[in-house]
């Protein structure tokens, strides 16, 4: 009874053998499809993980992106322009200011300033001190009021600011001058197809040096803006006992630029 049990014991061992080498075997080949004898599908998921890996995405495509640009004349001034003084109170302070304003105002609409195109940007009244004695001491009050104007006739920006200059004398204060569009709809749409344009140029690039078809648009995103660049101004000759020298303006171009990225699918 003792040798038949062993023999059972031996029988049952070199049984479980087999089946550990056996499954070891089909585990290699699921790993390591290069290694089985498996049809050509194999190379296809190589591939397709090949071009996964270079596009970055979850599914094949090509994924590129591309620019447009237009360089336009802008078409409009955004002028900081106001008053601001400093007396010994706060009242005499804000009756100056207000009186400066009224005919700035003035000069802004007898040059064709509409009121829809003025708006108060700043508004403030603050103490000022003089910190070089032991202790600070109070020296009287500032009145800032600040405006934003839009200048639709870009061309008479300088004129715009030299009556302003006079209206309000030396309590002006010019804070800055920047150049825009006032609708740039139909130069985004001109840059947007000149990106589209650079875009499948890329995308047709590639796929001929992958040696792929290429197949639809899967995805399209768009980004675009308008750099406003501030415009340059010459008030030299004010402060001067000379008659004071026009204003001059250069406006330079802006671009309009439209960016697009775009995933074509592989045929």
């Amino acid at each position: 009874m003792k040798r038949g049990f062993a023999a059972v014991l031996v029988i049952g061992g070199l049984l479980a053998t087999l089946l550990l080498v056996a499954c070891d075997s089909d585990s290699s080949a699921a790993t390591n499809p290069e290694s089985s004898s498996s049809s050509p599908s194999g190379a296809s998921g190589a591939t397709t993980a090949s071009f996964q890996a270079s596009n970055g995405s979850g599914s094949e495509g090509i994924s590129v992106s591309g620019e447009g640009r237009v360089s336009v004349a802008p078409d409009m001034a955004l002028l900081s322009i106001g008053v601001s003084t400093k007396e010994d109170t706060v009242a005499a302070a804000n009756s100056a200011v207000q009186a400066a304003m009224d005919r700035l105002l003035s000069s802004l609409e007898a040059n064709g300033i509409v009121e829809k195109d003025i708006q108060t940007t700043q508004f403030s009244i603050s103490p000022e001190y003089d910190y070089q004695l032991s202790e600070p001491r109070l020296t009287g009050y500032r009145v800032t009021h600040m405006l934003q104007v839009k200048v639709r006739d870009i061309d008479r920006a300088g004129e715009v600011i030299d009556d302003g200059v006079e209206a309000t004398g030396d309590l002006v204060q010019v804070g800055s001058i920047s150049m825009t569009i006032d609708d740039t709809s139909a130069m985004a749409k001109q840059a947007r197809e000149l990106a589209m344009a650079d875009a499948k140029a890329k995308a047709q690039e590639l796929a001929q040096l992958a040696d792929v078809d290429l197949g639809k648009p899967i995805s399209i995103s768009e980004s675009s803006y308008t750099p406003s660049p501030s415009g340059i101004y010459d008030r030299a000759g004010y402060g001067a006992e000379a008659a004071p020298a026009a204003t001059t303006i250069s406006t330079g171009e802006l671009e309009v630029v439209v960016s697009v990225q775009i995933t074509y699918a592989i045929g």
